[in-house]
C-alpha cells in the first residue's frame, strides 16, 4: 500500500474518534511562476497534525520499508520534549493503538 492510502485511510480513521481534529500538514518548496521560492511549513514537521482529547498529535505516515529522515527524528523528538504525542504510522492501527 503507498504512503498515500495509508494517510487518508488514517485521515478518515482519526477523524471519526470522539474531541479529535485532524489535518494534512503539506511541507516543501516550490516555485512560483515570478520564480519565487516558497517555503511551506517546518522542515520534517508530521504529514498529519491535530488534537485528540486535548493532547497535540504529531502523525508521521511511513509505508512498511519507509524510514524518518534526520530532520523528521529531530521533529519527533522536539514534539515529544514538549509533551505531545507523536506516533509514526505504518497503518491506522498504529495510530489507534497510540491514541487509546
Amino acid at each position: 500500500m503507498s504512503e498515500t492510502q495509508i494517510m487518508q485511510d488514517i485521515l478518515v480513521a482519526v477523524s471519526a474518534l470522539p474531541e479529535t481534529l485532524v489535518w494534512r500538514h503539506n511541507t516543501g518548496v516550490g516555485v512560483t511562476r515570478a520564480r519565487t521560492i516558497l517555503r511551506a511549513g517546518l522542515p520534517g514537521s508530521a504529514d498529519i497534525i491535530g488534537v485528540s482529547r486535548g493532547r497535540a498529535v504529531a502523525i508521521e505516515v511511513k509505508t512498511a520499508s519507509g524510514r524518518q529522515s534526520e530532520q523528521q527524528r529531530k521533529f519527533q523528538a522536539a514534539w515529544e520534549r514538549a509533551r505531545g504525542v507523536y506516533v509514526l504510522a505504518r497503518s491506522v492501527d498504529d495510530v489507534l493503538a497510540a491514541l487509546q
